[in-house]
């Protein structure tokens, strides 16, 4: 009984471990940031963003979503993080092609 209850809870923690996490990051200056961004999204501006992608997750197989004013920003951060072995990268383009989608914040 020990034994397939160890068994059973191994393979629940491997199973959550093979699902990978989604983050949104909007990589615009904190400034525009500020004025709106999608909601629970996590600002790291393009300039940082090799420094302080640990703040937001360490698995690289996890999806990071992201965005700017237009998708150039957001292009050359998908090709950054890809290069850090980041697997999941997404260029969701700018603001306007991500408003159809997701819920906005503004303050």
């Amino acid at each position: 009984m020990m034994k397939k209850l160890l068994l059973a809870s191994s393979l629940l923690i491997a199973s959550t471990s093979l699902f990978a996490a989604e983050h949104w990051i909007d990589v615009r200056d904190a400034g525009q940031y500020q004025e709106t961004h999608v909601s629970g999204a996590v600002n790291i501006p393009l300039s940082q963003i090799d420094q302080r992608i640990s703040e937001v997750t360490q698995d690289k197989n996890d999806t990071l979503h992201l965005y700017c004013n237009t998708g150039n920003k957001s292009g050359k951060a998908e090709a950054l993080l890809k290069d850090m072995g980041y697997t999941n990268a997404v260029n969701e383009g700018g603001l306007k092609d991500v408003e159809k989608t997701q819920t906005m914040t503004k303050e």
